[in-house]
C-alpha cells in the first residue's frame, strides 16, 4: 500500500507540471494570439447588414465625439423655435417679394403679402403626413434627451468616461465594415490623436489598423469604394513612414508610395468595370469617391516630395558613413 504522503507528493508533482505546461503554451499561443476571441454576433462583421448598422452608427459616434454637443441635435432643437424662418430662407432666394403663378402657368402681377405667404405656409404644414410629424417628435424627443444642460468644463472622470464609449463605438463600426471609409479614418484618427486629455497617441496601433484595413479591402474586387479606404489606409502608412524615418529604409518608403499608387489604379479599374455593367448609378457617389481620390493623391504628392527630401538626406549621411 502506498502511503499517504506519497500520494500527495504525487498529487503535487502532477500539479506542478500541469501548471508549468499551462503557462508555458499559454504565453506560446497568446505570441500566436491564438487565446483573443472576438465573436461575430448572427454574422454581423463584413455583412451587408453590418455596413448598414455601420452607416447608421456615425450619428451616435459623432455625439460622443463632440462631448455632447452634436451639430444634428443642435438642428434638430432649433427646427421647432425658428422652422418658419428656417424654410423661408430656403423657399425662395429672392427674399424682396413672392409672386403666384397660376394655374395656365402664367405669373401674376399681384405680390402675395408677407400674412398671406405665412398662412400658406401653415396651409401646407397641416398637410404633413402622421409619419413625417411622428418622425419629427420622436428626433426631438432623442435630440432633447441627449444634449448637455451647462457649459461646465468635463470631469476627469467624464472625459475618461466618454473616451471609453466613444472609442468602443468606433471599433465596433470598423469591425462591421472595415472599408467604411468614414468608419475606418475616424477610428483611426481617434488613435492617433489625444482627445480627452491621453497623454500620447498610439502610433504602433495605427500603423497596424492601417494594414490590416489595406489586406480587408485590397479583398474585395467588386466595390471600387473598397480601394478607396485602402488608399486612405496606404497614405496613413507613408505618412507614418515619413514621421518616423529614421526607423525606415529607403526601400520601406519606396513600397508605401507604390502601394498607394497600385490602390488608385485597381479603383480606378474597379471603378470603370462597375459603371459598365450598371452597378454604379448614383451620380452623388461616384462623385463623393472621385473627391476622396483627388484628396488622397494630393496628399501623396505631398507626402512624396517630402519623403523624397528626407531619404535623399538620409543617402547622403550613409555615403559620408561608409567613406570614413
Amino acid at each position: 500500500m502506498m502511503s499517504t504522503t506519497a500520494k500527495n507528493l504525487i498529487i503535487l508533482l502532477i500539479l506542478v507540471a500541469g501548471m508549468v505546461l499551462w503557462v508555458g503554451y499559454s504565453q506560446r499561443f497568446s505570441k500566436e494570439n491564438k487565446l483573443s476571441y472576438e465573436p461575430n454576433v448572427a454574422c454581423l462583421k463584413g455583412s451587408p447588414y453590418g455596413k448598414i448598422l455601420a452607416l447608421a452608427m456615425q450619428g451616435s459616434i459623432d455625439f460622443y465625439w463632440h462631448k455632447g454637443s452634436s451639430h444634428e441635435h443642435a438642428e434638430v432643437l432649433a427646427d421647432g423655435d425658428h422652422h418658419h424662418d428656417h424654410d423661408h430662407y430656403h423657399h425662395d432666394h429672392d427674399h424682396d417679394f413672392y409672386t403666384l403663378t397660376e394655374d395656365h402657368g402664367e405669373k401674376s402681377n399681384r405680390t402675395l403679402k408677407p400674412s398671406e405667404h405665412v398662412g400658406k405656409h401653415l396651409d401646407v404644414k397641416k398637410r404633413e403626413p402622421l409619419r413625417v410629424r411622428a418622425t419629427k417628435i420622436i428626433r426631438k424627443m432623442a435630440a432633447t434627451a441627449h444634449r448637455r444642460t451647462d457649459d461646465k468644463q468635463l470631469t476627469t472622470a467624464h472625459k475618461k468616461y466618454l473616451q471609453g464609449v466613444t472609442e468602443d463605438k468606433l471599433e465596433l463600426a470598423y469591425k462591421l465594415d472595415p472599408s467604411n471609409y468614414t468608419n475606418y479614418g475616424n477610428y483611426h484618427l481617434f488613435i492617433v490623436t489625444t482627445n480627452y486629455g491621453r497623454s500620447a497617441a498610439n502610433d504602433d496601433a495605427a500603423l497596424k489598423l492601417a494594414h490590416e484595413t489595406l489586406v480587408y479591402c485590397k479583398s474585395d474586387q467588386l466595390d471600387p469604394a473598397s480601394y478607396v479606404t485602402a488608399a486612405s489606409a496606404a497614405y496613413n502608412v507613408i505618412y507614418h513612414i515619413g514621421r518616423h524615418h529614421e526607423r525606415y529604409s529607403i526601400a520601406d518608403a519606396k513600397t508605401s508610395l507604390a502601394e498607394f499608387d497600385h490602390c488608385i489604379k485597381r479603383h480606378k479599374e474597379i471603378l470603370a468595370l462597375a459603371v459598365e455593367e450598371g452597378r454604379i448609378t448614383s451620380e452623388i457617389r461616384y462623385r463623393e469617391m472621385a473627391e476622396r481620390i483627388r484628396y488622397l493623391t494630393k496628399l501623396r504628392e505631398a507626402q512624396g516630395k517630402y519623403m523624397k527630401r528626407v531619404m535623399a538626406t538620409k543617402m547622403t549621411s550613409n555615403k559620408i558613413k561608409t567613406t570614413k
